[in-house]
């Protein structure tokens, strides 16, 4: 019988042609998903442009909401209308919006503050004592002899050196001078993250589930139904108070220890012009225009006579005095708590004053104007504190503030895209500045888009998180 060797050939044929066409759909396809892959890319990256253009935005709104209020007033403290899901613009496929948000008063019982918080409302980490840091909840012994180093047991004395740990280092060093950063302090023994953030895992100052689930999940907490704010709450390392800036729009300042510094050119009681001629005549110096209160001091006339010159300035005539006069030669001074928006545990720390005290000051503010908040002089006229204590802790305040902190995120709706950023803005130069940028968007979306900017209550691992840019 003879064979037909022609089938096999045409066989082989018909597999090599299926090969050929196999490898060409597999080198498409490669291809389709690489042209795919790179329209992502640029989808992806334009859209993590569009969310940080809108976060920005954000950021430029609070620098203007906190220029432009009167001053004593705190209106940039909490203000939903103007900070919460504010519209920025709409390319057709996503709306993009920016919401800020701070955390929430002690006592609050709103899950977040859509606002800022001035630095100076909390007690500044590099000019603060040891007896003042003392005072901060949460702030131990222990932690205060790793920032500060421990007291000789002998004299009372600091040790000049502290223990600093670091992942990489353990050695002995010196105390940094001057942190510009909180996250510093964990180069210092027992500052970890949750001494300094508490249970806010996420940071977005919103109990979440695995926050209050006591050690099921990361962070471990105390499972109490309130959210621990660490350190953070009370300590801040940015604030400083301008002493080149007019307390009241348009007064200037003049330094009553600088005899070269003209006395302003208003009305002022002639006996108060008279103790401030004599202070410089004898070359004496006050601290604080607080000092002139009930002032008096004995100089020498002409003759050689012993002459009593009395200020003449009494608790009515002191907003008058804080407006027009300073006794600071430096255009800085940092760490001067803000008397109208300062907690009564951060002004419990401050010498002469206690938890009663410092109480008594949140609530008499709270009935006092912006108007009479302009200076620290409604604490003393209103009756806040007494006189004698007033000039005491008077030194240590401030009735305004320059830098502030806050959170704001830019995302769209429907798509879920955002960023969000951790700020800390500076208004002393005048037209403001980002003095820190800190990017969260990995720790993702800080609250539920479905929710209309109230924390979703999830975990830190928000599936959301994967729209991050």
């Amino acid at each position: 019988m003879k064979l037909d060797a022609t089938k096999p050939r045409a066989g082989f044929i018909l597999v090599g042609i299926l090969v050929i066409v196999m490898l060409g759909s597999m080198v498409a396809m490669s291809l389709l998903f690489r042209v795919q892959g790179g329209e992502s890319a640029a989808v992806a990256g334009a859209g993590g442009e569009q969310a940080w253009l809108v976060a920005m935005s954000g950021i430029e709104e609070a620098i203007k909401s906190a220029r432009s209020v009167k001053p004593g007033s705190v209106e940039w403290r909490n203000d939903p209308a103007r900070f919460k899901d504010r519209l920025v613009f709409d390319d057709g496929s996503d709306q993009w919006f920016f919401t800020i948000y701070s955390e929430p008063d002690i006592d609050s019982l709103e899950p977040v503050r859509h606002g800022l918080t001035d630095c100076a409302s909390k007690l500044n980490l590099n000019k603060a004592s040891r007896e003042m840091l003392a005072k901060v909840p949460g702030f131990s012994q222990a932690l205060l002899d790793a920032y500060l180093g421990p007291k000789s047991a002998a004299e009372g004395e600091v040790v000049p050196l502290t223990s600093i740990r670091s992942v990489f280092d353990t050695t002995e060093r010196a105390r940094p001078a001057r942190l510009v950063a909180l996250t510093e302090l964990f180069q210092f023994r027992g500052f970890t993250p949750a001494v300094l953030f508490g249970e806010d895992a996420n940071f977005n100052f919103a109990l979440d589930a695995n926050e209050d689930d006591a050690q099921t999940r990361t962070p471990l907490d105390n499972q109490d139904g309130k959210l621990d704010l660490g350190l953070r709450r009370y300590l801040t390392v940015a604030s400083y108070e301008d002493n080149r800036l007019p307390i009241s729009e348009g007064v200037r300042r003049v330094n009553i220890n600088d005899a070269k510094d003209a006395l302003p050119a208003v009305e002022l009681p002639a006996s108060l012009t008279n103790f401030i001629i004599a202070l410089r005549t004898n070359s004496m110096q006050i601290s604080h225009p607080v000092s002139l209160l009930d002032a008096k001091i004995s100089v020498k006339d002409e003759k050689g006579n012993a002459v009593e010159v009395s200020s003449g300035i009494g608790k009515d005539d002191l907003d008058t005095v804080l407006k027009h006069f300073t006794c600071e030669a430096d255009e800085q001074t940092p760490g001067l708590i803000n008397v109208n928006t300062a907690s009564a545990a951060v002004l419990a720390t401050l010498p002469g004053l206690d938890d009663a005290l410092a109480e008594r000051i949140v609530s008499t503010r709270s009935a006092v104007s912006p108007e009479r908040r302009e200076t620290i002089a409604w604490v003393l006229t209103e009756g806040a504190l007494e006189m004698e204590k007033f000039k005491v802790v008077a030194p240590y305040l401030t009735s305004r503030s320059l830098q502030f902190e806050f959170s704001v995120v830019g995302f769209a709706k429907p798509s879920g895209r955002f960023k969000s950023f951790e700020v800390i803005v500076d208004l002393a130069g005048g037209d403001g500045r980002v003095a820190h940028l800190r990017d969260l968007t990995r720790y993702g979306l800080p609250f539920g888009l479905e929710s209309n900017s109230q924390p979703s209550g999830e975990p830190s691992s928000s599936p959301l998180a994967a729209n991050a840019l």
